[in-house]
């Protein structure tokens, strides 16, 4: 089923996982086809074609934010093909950071509400994949 955020059963298992180590989040994403700013973000157009582009604008500040808490974008690309599966996203960004808190840091930045509401208007859902070194030393 497509989504946009967590489930509050979701967050609270990523929260609360013993695990303390470094994570990737694997962000698989679809954009809307027009974006959607509501009525008073007046400085961005709803005539824009692609949510992509409001997407980028989220990207762009969730990088900084992401650094200020040791965590690094590791890739962020749009979809070439889907080599195996039927998958149907548009692209994905990889996320790295040196635990959950770190992660969990970002949703509490000063920006973040500037980067979500890009995030809302540009996309129509995702999947987001936690991962953590199944091998020591990586």
């Amino acid at each position: 089923m497509p989504a946009i955020q967590p489930t509050a059963d979701q967050f609270r298992a990523f929260r609360d996982d013993p695990y303390d180590g470094p994570i990737a989040q694997v962000n698989l994403l679809k954009f809307r086809v027009r974006v959607a700013y509501g009525p008073d973000e007046s400085e961005h157009t709803n005539d824009e074609p692609g949510g992509g582009a409001a997407y980028q604008r989220r990207v762009g500040a969730f990088r900084v934010a992401a650094a200020e808490v040791g965590g690094t974008c590791l890739l962020y690309g749009h979809r070439a093909r889907c080599f195996i599966g039927q998958g149907d996203w548009d692209a994905v960004l990889i996320m790295h950071f040196p635990n959950r808190a770190a992660s969990i840091a970002t949703l509490n930045h000063a920006d973040y509400a500037e980067m979500h509401r890009h995030r809302d208007a540009g996309l129509l859902c995702q999947d987001l994949l936690t991962a953590r070194p199944a091998v020591a030393n990586l």
